[in-house]
C-alpha cells in the first residue's frame, strides 16, 4: 500500500462513519447566541485589548471574539463556511464544547497513527499522512 492509498482510504473511512459536526454534536446547552458570517474561510487575527479579531482569508474583518477560546470556537464552527454560528452565552459552555471537541479530534488522530504505523511500518511520515487527511476533510486542530 502506497501513503496515497492509505490517506484515500482514511479519508472514505471517516466520511462513511459521518464525522460529527462542531458545534452541535459537542454543545451540552440551550443558551445560546447566534452570530452571521461571511461563508468563507476565517482565520485569527490579532489580539486588541483582550478580543481577538476574526478576519477572512481575504483580509476583511468578520468579527470580534471576546476570548481565544471563542475565537477558535468560531473556526471550528465554520468548518462548512455556514453563514450562521450558535455561540454559548456561557464561557464554560464554549470551553467544555472545545475540550470535547479536541479529544474527539485526538482520537481520530490517534487511530491514523496507529494503523499507519501498523500498514506502513517503517515510514516516519505520520504527521504528514494526518495533515494531508485533515486537509482533505477540512478539519483544523487548535
Amino acid at each position: 500500500m502506497t501513503e496515497k492509498k492509505f490517506i484515500a482510504d482514511w479519508v472514505i473511512k471517516l466520511t462513511d462513519e459521518a464525522l460529527k459536526e462542531f458545534p452541535d454534536d459537542f454543545l451540552k446547552t440551550e443558551k445560546l447566541k447566534i452570530i452571521s458570517l461571511p461563508c468563507k474561510a476565517l482565520v485569527i487575527g490579532q489580539e486588541f485589548f483582550g478580543s481577538y479579531e476574526i478576519l477572512s482569508v481575504d483580509g476583511q474583518s468578520v468579527c470580534q471574539a471576546s476570548s481565544y477560546d471563542e475565537a477558535k470556537y468560531i473556526l471550528y464552527s465554520n468548518r462548512n463556511k455556514t453563514s450562521t454560528v450558535k455561540i454559548p452565552v456561557d464561557p464554560n459552555n464554549i470551553k467544555e464544547a472545545l475540550t470535547l471537541y479536541n479529544e474527539y479530534l485526538d482520537a481520530i488522530i490517534k487511530h491514523v497513527e496507529a494503523d499507519y504505523k501498523k500498514t506502513l511500518p517503517g515510514m516516519k511520515n505520520s504527521n504528514y499522512i494526518v495533515n494531508e487527511i485533515f486537509k482533505r476533510l477540512n478539519l483544523t486542530r487548535y
